[in-house]
Order: structure tokens, then C-alpha cells, then sequence
């Protein structure tokens, strides 16, 4: 949960509502309104660092960390993970942390609307991925938003059908992309993630570019409705999912996710040296690795199907199923 507070900077004259959550108080402060902070704190005897994009400070008789920020509403959007995972390395030690941080940034957009903000949050990230996606290029940047970029337009090409469904669908950029690409798949992209706040900016999402139509379910992979209450889909994805699950729990991952693939199972996995943490990984996926669950998804299929691996801004894993 988030708490507002309000700071004043003169009588009769209100600095924007700074966003705790965790151990952050986030304050938005663009343009002067981040060097009279800076200037405030360090009077006030804070201990201050600065990166490219934050200043950080931190009181003495407290875990929390006040986070000040200058990012405009047009500079938000998915890399906004780039910036909190290297410049503020020692902060982002775990999920909820990362979680927090990246939450308190987003929301402090508009700290009395933070469905707004990450409306903001979304429409950004989504024309930065129209954008590279339009380009005639081989090579995105090396950020968060070029990396998926990458995987996506790779999706583009492999996908097959009408039917797609994207398990762990988050804010639902997958879907909404194919959604305008594909107009005559009306009806028939269905996204689905076991956390309800990724099911509410999926379907905001959705309304904001008015496709209303797209369906977004709140399931978990793991669980007995996830095979009883969806359909089959020409095309399964998951992007970047399974490496957020124990090892012990892939093989009823794959079982489920094979028994909704009526032609086509596509698994995006990162390659890292170490589980990140602050993303949640529970796991380290190899080529070797993906290798190995292509074969184990051939042989539940009775061999009734084939595999291959790619290398695609880390790894991808297709399996086709055999027409019965």
C-alpha cells in the first residue's frame, strides 16, 4: 500500500505529494523544483547521493530512503528498470524492493491518479515498441524495451493461427501489439497472469488504445483451472515466465502449457549468469537447459511434434505439436 504526503516549499505553495512505499519515499521534483529539494536536504543534514537520474537521501535513525526523481511524463516507460537496476544497484536487493521502487517512480507521476500514471507508464512503453518495431534495423538498443523488442519481432514471425494466447501477460504489450497488427484476430488473443494488478493494467491498457475486445483472465500456470477454464489457442507465448518458477515446477509449467497449444508453444527465457533477484528469478536457463525441456515436450507428445531453439535476445524454446 502507498501513502501520500504532502511537503511545502512556501506558504500557499505546494510541492507535488511524495509517494512511501517500503522503505522509499518517492518524490517526483522535475525541472528547479529538484535542485531546491537537493538544496533542502542537504541542509536538513541528509547524507546524499546522486546518479544520472535519482538523488538519494538517507535519514539517520531509519531504514527509509527518500528518492527523488526528475523524470518528465514522456520519459517514463519500461526502462525506467534499466535506471533503477544500475544506479541504484545496492538498493534493489529483492523483488518486493525492486517492486516498491518501481512502483513509488511510476505513481509519483501523479501522485493523485496512479491509474493515470501508469496509463502514461503504458502509452510510452507502447510507442517506444510501435517505433523499433517499424524500424528496418537488426539491432534495437540494449535496454529493457530494445530486448523485448527483439523477442517480439521475432514473435511476429513465428507466430501462427488466429488464436494467441500470452501466459504471463503483465501490462499486456505483447497482446496489444499483435491486437493492431493482426485486425482480423478479433476475439481470439486471450492474455492471462496470476497477479490481479497485471490483469488491471492489461485491461486499462486495452481501453486506452480501444480494443475492448482483448481478454485478459486471472490465472496461475500452475494451477487445475488454468487447463479447465481456457480453450486451445493456435499459438501459446511465454515471455520471459518460466524463470520466475522453481525448477520442480516446470515440468507441470510445460504439461499446462502444452495442453492449451493446439499448433504452436513459444517460451522466451533470459540467459544470466545468476538468478536476479530483484526480478523475482527463481532459476538460470542455457541453451543446454531449453535443449532439454524441447525434448521432454516432444516425448510427453508421444513424439507427435518437433523442437527447436533460438538465440533471440537471450533464449527461445518453439514446439510444434503434430496434427492428430
Amino acid at each position: 500500500m502507498t501513502q501520500q504526503n504532502g511537503a511545502s516549499m512556501a506558504p500557499g505553495n505546494k510541492l507535488p505529494p511524495s509517494i512511501v512505499i517500503g522503505n522509499f519515499k518517492v518524490m517526483h521534483r522535475p525541472e528547479g523544483l529538484y535542485q531546491t529539494t537537493k538544496a533542502r536536504l542537504a541542509q536538513q543534514g541528509f547524507q546524499l547521493e546522486e546518479t544520472t537520474h535519482f538523488l538519494l537521501a538517507r535519514p539517520a535513525d531509519t531504514d527509509r530512503v527518500i528518492l527523488v526523481h526528475r523524470f518528465l511524463p514522456t520519459e517514463v516507460d519500461n526502462n525506467l528498470v534499466d535506471c533503477l537496476m544500475q544506479e541504484l544497484p545496492g538498493l534493489m536487493t529483492s523483488d518486493q524492493a525492486f517492486g516498491h521502487a518501481m512502483i513509488g517512480v511510476v505513481n509519483s507521476i501523479k501522485p493523485h491518479d496512479p491509474v493515470g500514471a501508469w496509463g502514461i507508464f503504458s502509452l510510452n512503453t507502447l510507442q517506444r515498441f510501435r517505433d523499433y518495431l517499424a524500424e528496418n534495423t537488426l539491432q534495437y538498443p540494449q535496454t529493457t524495451i530494445g530486448a523485448c523488442a527483439t523477442v517480439y519481432r521475432r514473435l511476429f514471425s513465428l507466430k501462427i493461427g488466429a488464436g494467441l494466447l500470452d501466459v504471463g501477460c503483465a501490462c499486456a504489450f505483447w497482446p496489444v501489439l499483435v491486437a493492431e497488427r493482426d485486425p482480423d484476430a478479433y476475439g481470439s488473443i486471450v492474455g492471462v497472469d496470476n497477479r490481479l494488478d497485471a490483469i488491471h493494467l492489461s485491461q486499462h491498457m486495452a481501453a486506452l488504445i480501444d480494443k475492448p475486445y482483448l481478454r485478459f483472465l486471472q490465472l496461475d500456470l500452475l494451477s487445475p483451472q488454468f487447463v479447465e477454464e481456457l480453450e486451445t489457442f493456435d499459438t501459446v507465448t511465454a515471455i520471459h515466465i518460466l524463470e520466475h518458477l522453481p525448477e520442480e515446477q516446470l515440468s507441470l509449467a510445460f504439461k499446462h502449457l502444452l495442453h492449451v497449444t493446439r499448433h504452436r508453444l513459444i517460451v522466451a527465457v533470459p540467459y544470466e549468469a545468476e538468478a536476479t533477484r530483484a526480478y523475482g528469478h527463481e532459476q538460470v536457463f542455457t541453451r543446454e537447459k531449453l535443449e532439454r525441456w524441447g525434448k521432454w515436450c516432444v516425448e510427453s507428445m508421444r513424439g507427435a511434434g518437433q523442437y527447436w531453439c533460438e538465440e533471440v535476445a537471450g533464449g527461445l524454446l518453439v514446439v510444434d505439436q503434430f496434427p492428430s
